[in-house]
């Protein structure tokens, strides 16, 4: 018999279907919404689908009268979501002490933007900590996680080095949980300093030596040999670390190399060091790169053939992520309409006083949502420029079966590229559906003949193994619900 998944991104459901069922959709959507309104009413009417079938199928959230209902509940949802996602989020927060960095990564968007700079005093420090219950406004027991950035936080600058170690005290003596993000040159300098004081450190690592040293150039030196030293260094005074890999096709091939390299360092079975990879964005309008579902299709190949790759997380390809959350709990992500923290509560503050609402627009001071220095002001049409952009109002994301997952894609992105932040900036979210489901058909099928998962069965007999939970997370509590740049 053949079977065929239904899955709807608005209502985080998911059902498998037999040929009968699906057939007889494919007729009541022919027959347009009078069939549906009737079916609803109870009215007398010839239907292709049992009644019990259909009443599961509506309740699931796959059946609308018309597009304009549709359109209709999305937005309740995304109202509704919105807040629920300001009121049970992390806050997260970052902090910019300088743009300056001891790399020319050649994809690296501030490089772009030529972004440079002094460091940040000891006032301006003091005055943010002081300024920042004006701006954040969180609940008293909302926690934080706050993050210090760049540039590279870590360069063994001595005023640098001290204004760190003031942030990381600061953040501290206010409750915050911190960590740093550092390309690793100056971690090994670090680590005695930072250690007792940051929770984690997050170092990119491109690929094995002389990928690395290629895609992360240090002027005169060596980035790999300084970043593994560095791992180490922290690795003894007991500081996790969350290893980025920034990735396309041309590093990708070498990756089961890297494992390698991690596994005989011993990072790999440490309990100190995860993995993660985070597809390369395209900052530079006069470079065309891969679409990023094409560079997914290449690293589940990658995966398939290659042992090592296990053990990173796909926490850059939103599809993947989503899907292996819902075989481990039952729940897909909340259908969000937007695309990161940038739509919900992100702000970075940098050394000049300024504040943004998205990492990538740090240091542009056009796109700045308001200062600290000397007092607060908050630029309110800015910051709603980010904070109520939604895929329900972006033209070229209407009817995309992605919408209610993916926002339109990074808002920046979609601005640099088309001016505008209404425009779609397309990921690979769709295509990490697609392809998890493919892949893990037959888990699906099992499932929902067991009857023991999330997945519905649903035959020409009748509803076989109905699923009772409404609308995936909206009646649960206490689920990461990060959403983040990678």
């Amino acid at each position: 018999m053949r079977y065929f998944a239904l899955f709807n991104t608005l209502a985080g459901s998911i059902d498998i279907l037999d040929q009968g069922i699906v057939e007889g959709l494919k007729t009541l959507q022919a027959a347009g919404s009078q069939q549906l309104l009737q079916i609803r009413t109870r009215t007398p009417r010839s239907v292709p689908l049992d009644d019990a079938v259909t009443s599961y199928l509506d309740r699931r959230g796959y059946l609308f009268e018309s597009l304009d209902e549709e359109r209709v509940q999305a937005r309740l949802l995304y109202d509704e979501m919105l807040r629920f996602h300001r009121q049970v989020v992390r806050q997260p927060l970052a902090i910019i002490p300088s743009y300056n960095c001891d790399l020319k990564c050649p994809y690296c968007w501030q490089r772009l933007y030529d972004m440079d700079s002094p460091i940040m005093s000891e006032e301006t420090a003091e005055r943010l900590f002081e300024a920042l219950p004006q701006v954040i406004g969180r609940s008293p027991d909302q926690p934080v996680d706050l993050a210090i950035f760049g540039g590279e936080p870590l360069q063994d600058v001595p005023a640098l080095r001290e204004r760190v170690l003031q942030l990381l005290d600061l953040s501290t003596a206010a409750g915050f949980s911190t960590k740093i993000i550092s390309n690793g040159v100056g971690l090994a300098a670090a680590a005695p300093h930072i250690a007792g004081k940051v929770e984690s450190v997050q170092v990119t690592i491109d690929g094995p030596a002389e990928v690395h040293r290629r895609r992360r150039p240090l002027p005169h030196g060596d980035s790999f040999t300084a970043m593994a030293n560095g791992v180490d260094a922290v690795l003894t005074h007991r500081i996790p670390v969350h290893v980025r890999v920034n990735v396309d096709v041309t590093n990708l091939p070498t990756l089961p190399a890297l494992v390698d390299f991690a596994r005989d360092r011993g990072w790999v079975g440490s309990g100190l060091v995860d993995f993660h990879l985070a597809p390369v964005k395209n900052h530079n309008l006069r470079k065309e790169t891969n679409l990023e579902g094409t560079l997914l299709d290449e690293v589940l190949a990658l995966s398939d053939r290659h042992e090592q790759m296990s053990i990173f997380e796909m926490t850059g390809f939103p599809g993947i992520k989503y899907f292996e959350g819902f075989q481990e709990s039952g729940l897909f992500s909340l259908h969000r309409f937007f695309n990161c923290e940038a739509q919900i509560n992100f702000f970075a503050f940098d050394l000049h006083g300024d504040i943004y609402a998205c990492w990538d627009a740090a240091g542009i001071t056009d796109l700045s949502v308001g200062r600290f220095l000397p007092d607060v002001e908050m630029y309110e049409r800015r910051l709603n420029m980010w904070r109520r952009r939604t895929a329900l109002d972006i033209g070229g994301c209407e009817g995309c079966t992605s919408q209610p997952h993916c926002g339109g894609g990074c808002q920046f992105l979609a601005l640099e590229h088309t001016n505008s932040f209404f425009s779609p900036n397309c990921d690979s979210m769709i295509e990490g559906y697609v392809r998890s489901i493919e892949r893990n058909a037959t888990w699906l099928l099992e499932r929902a003949q067991a009857g023991d998962h999330a997945v519905g069965l649903v035959t020409s007999d009748g509803v076989i193994s109905p699923v009772e939970r409404e609308f995936g997370l909206v009646e649960i509590g206490g689920v990461n619900l990060a959403v983040n740049c990678g």
